[in-house]
C-alpha cells in the first residue's frame, strides 16, 4: 500500500475497527467471566443443596439402619406391639408367627425423631401384610399406598428399598430395610417422610427447582413444573453432572444431577436461565457505555487526526504535486536553461528542452561539471558562477547552487544566453566612458570659465575693497556698494554653479570647525539688514536662550544655506516682516538637535510649486518688476542638508508667507578655553517691550539667563525701582518711544540705528540683531564695567603683521592688488612674474613667506613650491587659485604648499590666512 493520505485513512479506520472489536471481545470476555461467576456460585449453591439432600438422605438411612441393627431376635416370643413405661422407654416387639424381634426406643431416639419428623412403621412379610407403625411424628398419616407394598413384595430377595407412589400427588418418602436380611420372613423396618418435611429437607432458594430419581430415571418427586425440566434431563447423561440443557438453541435451565448414597437415586437441581441474567445487567451496561463512549472517542480521534494531520498532509502532498507539477512546468517555459547535475558521476539527472536545445550533449558541460560540483560543495570556495563561451560562440552565464533531488547529492545549474547582454554593456561602457569624458569636460569647461572669471573678479572685489577704505563722499559710497553688490551676486552665482558641479562629481565635502552660533546669526542677519530697510521690511532674529554658546559643525555650508532661505525671502516679501528663528529641540549627551527657521509674509508658494521647489534651475513664477534667480539656491540647500544628516520642512500658503525649517543635528563643544562673552547683570528689574510680543520673550529668556529680572511689559504707575531698567526692542527704526514717561535707565535696541531720538533720560542704544551689543548697552546702563569696542586705531595697528612676503603672480591686476592688499596688512611685497622668477628672488633675498598663483608660465606655482621643498625650504608657502574645484587644494597640499586659498578672497580672509605664520 502506498504511503498515501487515503491509505493512513484507510489505515486509521481498520485501527478503529481493531479497537472497538477488541473493546467488544474484552467485554464479552468480561461478561462471560461475569456469568461464569455467577453460574460457579450457583453451582456452589447446588452444591450445598445436593450435599444437604445426602445428609437428609444417608441421615435417615443411617437412622433406619441403626435401628435395624438395634433389633435382637426375641426367642421366648412376644406379641407384637407392647409399650412399657413410655416416657423413659419403648420397647417394640417385631415379626410373625415365624419370628419376633424386639426393638427398643429410648427417650432420646423418640425426641430425635420427633424432631426430624420421621415416622417409623413395619411391615411384615404375609401375602396381605399389615402395616403397623412403630412412632408416629406427624399427626396427619395417610395409609402406606398399595403400590409401595406391592413393591415392597416384588423385592423380596432386596434388603433396603427407597420408596415413594408417583401416581398419588404428594405421596410421602418410605425408606424400608429388611429386618433381618438372612430371613425373608423377617419383615420391613421402614421410615416414612412427609412430604412438607421432604421439601423442607430438599428446597434450596439458591439451587433452583429440584427433582428426585429412582434409579431408572424415574421422577419420584418434584416441586418444579416437569415437563420441559424432564425433556431436557437427556443433555445430562452422566450420573454426576453439571451443565446447561434446554431444548431450543438457547438453553432453558442451569442443572446438576448427583446419585444419593448407594440407593441409585439421583437428585437434580435446576434454575432457570434467566435468574442469572440480572448480574449482567450493571456490567452488560457498562461495557456498552464502554463501547458507545469508545466508538465516539474514536471518531472524534479519527476526525481530529484527519482534520489535524490528515487532511493537512493531504493537502499539503497535493499542493507539493501542484508544486512539482508547476515546477516542472516552469522548467520547460523558463526562458534559461536548467539542469540538475548529480554530485557522484556528473550525469544529468534533470533538464528542460531549452537545456537540450543549447547544451545538449555538449563536451563542454562533461568537462567542467566536475569543476562546478567540487567548487559548490566547497564550503571555501564562495563562487557560484561562471560564463563558458559554447562552440557555436554563444555566451552562456552559469548560475549553480548544491541541493538535494531524489536522496541524493545534486547540482542545479541555470544557464543564461547573455551574449545580447555583453554587447549591450560593451555599448553601456562606452556610452558611460563618453558621458564621463562629457561630465569631465563640463567640469573642466566649468572650472576653466570659473578661473577665467574669478581671476578678473579679484581684481574688481579687491580694487573696491581697497577702495572702500579710502576717502569717499556719499554718492561715491552708494556707487560703490552698487557695484560691490552686482560683483557679489556674479561671484554667488560663480560659487553656486561651481557647487552645484562639484555636489554631482562627488567632490563636496564637510569641514567641521567650532563656531559659535550667535555670532553666525548676527553676521548673517547684518548682511541682510540693509536691504530689509530699504524694502521697508522688519528683519529680526529669535534665538532661543537654551542654545549652546560653542557648536561644532561646518559652519560655512549652514551660513550658505541661511544666506540662501534669507536672499529668498527678501525677494519675495513685499511688506511685513522677515523673522530668523534658532530652538533646541532635544539633547542627547552633547549632540543636540536644533532648528533653523527662515519664515516671512510674503506672497507664499502655490501647493503644485512646492514639490519642484527643490529641483535644480527651478524657477517660481515672478510677480513683476521682481529679477528671477538662478533656481540653485535651494538645489543647494537641499543637497547641503542631506550632506550634514539634516531634514527641511517648508509650509507656505499662497498671499499669507512662507517657512523653510532646517533641523540639524550638531555637537555641542565645551571647551573651557572658551570663553563666553556675556557675564552676569545685576539682578534688578528689567521692563522688556517690544510691537513683537515674540521678539519681547525671546529677550526675556536671555535675561534670565543672565542673571537679570525680567518682566514683560511697560512698569505700572509707581512699580519701577530706582535700579530698574527699560529696554525697548525695535524691529526697524524708532519712530517714537513705545513708553514716553519713563524717566530711568533706557536701552534703545533697533535695526535702524540711523535714526535719532532725542530722550532727556539716560538713555543707550544698541543694534538690536546683536546679542552682544544688547547685553553691552544693558551693562552700561545698570552701571557695570565691560570690555569697550577697540579704537580704530587699535584695530588698524592689529592689522600690521610685518611680514616680508614673495608674490609670484602673471597677472598684473592682480600683482598690483596683492601687493596693496599685503601692505595694507603691513607686509613687505617684492613682485615676481613667474615661477623662475620668483626662485631667483627667493635664493638672492630673505623672505617670511611665499605666496603663488598656481597658473603661471614657464614655471607655475606646484614647481615653485617643489623647487623650493627641494631646496630644503621651511618657510610657509601659500598658494592663490581661481579654481575652485576640491582637487585643487590637495594638490597644492601635495606639492608642498602649506594653505591654498581661492580667487577672489577679501582682505579678511587673507589677513586670517596670514595671522597664523
Amino acid at each position: 500500500m502506498k504511503s498515501t493520505p487515503q491509505a493512513a485513512r484507510k489505515l486509521l479506520h481498520l485501527f478503529a475497527i481493531g479497537l472497538i472489536v477488541a473493546v467488544f471481545a474484552g467485554s464479552f470476555v468480561y461478561l462471560r467471566a461475569v456469568f461464569n461467576e455467577e453460574v460457579s456460585l450457583r453451582r456452589s449453591y447446588m452444591n450445598e443443596a445436593v450435599f444437604h439432600a445426602q445428609d437428609f438422605f444417608v441421615s435417615r438411612q443411617t437412622l433406619l439402619k441403626s435401628l435395624v441393627l438395634a433389633s435382637v431376635p426375641d426367642i421366648n416370643g412376644a406379641k407384637p406391639y407392647i409399650s412399657a413405661n413410655p416416657d423413659e422407654e419403648v420397647s417394640i416387639s417385631l415379626g410373625t408367627d415365624e419370628g419376633h424381634w424386639n426393638l427398643w426406643l429410648t427417650c432420646r431416639m423418640m425426641t430425635y425423631l420427633r424432631q426430624n419428623k420421621v415416622n417409623l412403621l413395619y411391615v411384615p412379610y404375609a401375602a396381605d401384610p399389615e402395616v403397623v407403625r412403630l412412632f408416629d411424628a406427624s399427626s396427619h398419616l395417610k395409609p402406606l399406598p398399595t403400590l409401595v407394598l406391592q413393591r415392597l413384595a416384588a423385592h423380596g430377595d432386596v434388603d433396603e428399598l427407597w420408596l415413594t407412589d408417583n401416581q398419588v400427588l404428594d405421596s410421602p418418602f418410605y425408606l424400608f430395610a429388611r429386618l433381618d436380611n438372612r430371613q425373608a420372613s423377617s419383615g420391613w423396618l421402614g421410615i416414612e417422610v412427609d412430604v412438607p418435611d421432604l421439601v423442607e429437607a430438599l428446597r434450596s432458594e439458591s439451587a433452583g427447582d429440584f427433582m428426585l430419581l429412582d434409579s431408572q430415571g424415574q421422577i419420584i418427586f418434584a416441586n418444579a413444573v416437569r415437563s420441559p425440566l424432564v425433556d431436557s434431563l437427556h443433555s445430562l447423561e452422566a450420573q454426576n453432572s453439571f451443565g446447561f440443557i434446554g431444548s431450543g438453541w438457547f438453553p432453558d435451565r442451569l442443572a446438576i444431577r448427583k446419585q444419593l448414597g448407594y440407593s441409585g437415586w439421583k437428585i437434580v437441581y435446576a434454575v432457570d436461565i434467566r435468574s442469572l441474567l440480572p448480574v449482567l445487567g450493571w456490567p452488560l451496561l457498562g461495557c456498552v457505555l464502554l463501547g458507545i463512549a469508545v466508538c465516539i472517542g474514536l471518531r472524534l480521534l479519527i476526525l481530529r487526526i484527519e482534520r489535524r494531520l490528515i487532511t493537512p498532509s493531504e493537502a499539503r502532498i497535493q499542493a507539493l504535486v501542484e508544486s512539482e507539477a508547476f515546477s516542472r512546468a516552469v522548467l520547460q517555459v523558463a526562458p534559461v536553461a536548467l539542469c540538475v547535475i548529480s554530485r557522484t558521476d556528473g550525469a544529468v539527472v534533470l533538464e528542460n528542452s531549452l537545456s537540450q536545445q543549447w547544451l545538449g550533449s555538449s563536451s563542454e558541460r562533461a568537462k567542467l561539471c566536475h569543476g562546478w560540483i567540487c567548487r559548490a560543495f566547497d564550503e571555501n570556495d564562495p563562487r557560484n558562477s561562471d560564463e563558458i563561451e559554447m562552440e557555436d560562440g554563444r555566451l552562456l552565464y552559469l548560475a549553480f547552487a548544491p541541493t538535494r533531488y531524489k536522496s541524493q547529492d545534486v547540482l542545479i545549474c541555470a544557464f543564461s544566453d547573455i551574449s545580447a547582454r555583453k554587447q549591450i554593456e560593451v555599448t553601456l561602457e562606452r556610452a558611460r566612458l563618453l558621458a564621463d569624458r562629457a561630465n569631465e569636460a563640463k567640469t573642466l569647461f566649468l572650472a576653466t570659465m570659473s578661473h577665467e572669471i574669478r581671476t578678473p573678479l579679484y581684481g574688481v572685489l579687491g580694487t573696491l575693497e581697497l577702495l572702500t577704505r579710502t576717502e569717499l563722499n556719499e554718492q561715491q559710497n552708494n556707487y560703490l556698494k552698487a557695484i560691490e553688490r552686482s560683483s557679489g551676486n556674479l561671484l554667488q552665482l560663480i560659487c553656486d554653479v561651481l557647487d552645484v558641479s562639484r555636489i554631482e562629481a562627488g567632490q563636496l565635502q564637510l569641514e567641521l570647525n567650532t563656531f559659535s552660533p550667535l555670532e553666525l546669526i548676527e553676521d548673517v542677519i547684518q548682511g541682510y539688514c540693509g536691504a530689509a530697510q530699504a524694502k521697508g521690511l522688519q528683519l529680526c532674529a529669535l534665538i532661543d536662550s537654551t542654545v549652546p554658546e560653542w557648536l561644532s559643525g561646518d559652519v560655512t555650508r549652514i551660513r550658505q544655506i541661511l544666506n540662501n532661505l534669507l536672499n529668498n525671502a527678501l525677494k519675495f516679501t513685499d511688506y511685513g516682516k522677515i523673522v530668523l528663528r534658532l530652538k533646541m529641540d532635544s539633547r542627547d549627551d552633547e549632540r543636540v538637535m536644533l532648528h533653523w527657521q527662515v519664515s516671512d509674509s510674503g506672497k507664499g508658494i502655490a501647493h503644485a510649486e512646492q514639490g519642484h521647489l527643490f529641483e535644480p534651475f527651478y524657477q517660481v513664477e515672478s510677480g513683476k518688476n521682481m529679477v528671477a534667480g538662478t533656481g540653485l539656491g535651494l538645489s543647494i540647500c537641499k543637497r547641503l542638508m542631506h550632506l550634514m544628516n539634516g531634514t527641511m520642512r517648508l509650509v507656505s500658503e499662497p498671499g499669507l508667507g512662507s517657512s523653510f525649517t532646517l533641523y540639524l543635528p550638531l555637537v555641542q563643544v565645551n571647551d573651557p578655553v572658551r570663553s563666553s562673552p556675556f557675564g552676569e547683570l545685576s539682578p534688578s528689574v528689567v521692563y522688556v517691550v517690544s510691537p513683537l510680543r515674540e521678539l519681547a520673550e525671546c529677550y526675556c529668556g536671555w535675561l534670565r539667563r543672565w542673571g537679570a529680572r525680567a518682566q514683560l511689559g511697560p512698569p505700572k504707575q509707581g512699580e519701577a525701582n530706582d535700579d530698574a531698567v527699560l529696554l525697548e526692542l525695535h524691529p526697524n527704526c524708532a519712530p517714537q518711544l513705545l513708553v514716553p514717561a519713563w524717566t530711568g535707565p533706557l536701552v534703545l535696541a533697533t535695526s535702524d540705528t540711523s535714526v535719532v531720538l532725542n530722550v532727556e533720560n539716560p538713555c543707550w542704544k544698541a543694534d538690536l540683531n546683536s546679542l552682544q551689543d544688547v547685553y553691552r548697552a544693558l551693562c552700561k546702563a545698570q552701571g557695570i564695567h565691560t570690555a569697550t569696542h577697540l579704537e580704530a586705531g587699535v584695530a588698524k595697528a592689529e592689522l600690521k603683521l610685518g611680514l616680508r612676503i614673495l608674490v609670484a603672480e602673471d597677472n598684473v591686476i592682480n600683482q598690483l592688488i596683492l601687493r596693496d592688499q599685503l601692505e595694507e596688512l603691513g607686509c613687505v611685497v617684492t613682485l615676481a612674474c613667474d615661477g623662475m622668477q620668483a626662485l631667483e628672488l627667493w635664493q638672492e633675498g630673505k623672505f617670511d613667506l611665499v605666496l603663488t598663483d598656481v597658473n603661471m608660465p614657464r614655471m607655475n606655482g606646484y614647481e615653485l613650491a617643489a623647487k623650493l621643498r627641494a631646496m630644503k625650504m621651511t618657510q610657509p608657502i601659500i598658494g592663490a587659485s581661481a579654481n575652485a574645484m576640491r582637487d585643487e587644494s590637495e594638490r597644492c597640499l601635495s606639492a608642498g604648499m602649506n594653505h591654498c586659498l581661492i580667487k577672489p578672497f577679501t582682505l579678511h580672509t587673507l589677513y586670517n590666512c596670514l595671522q597664523h605664520f
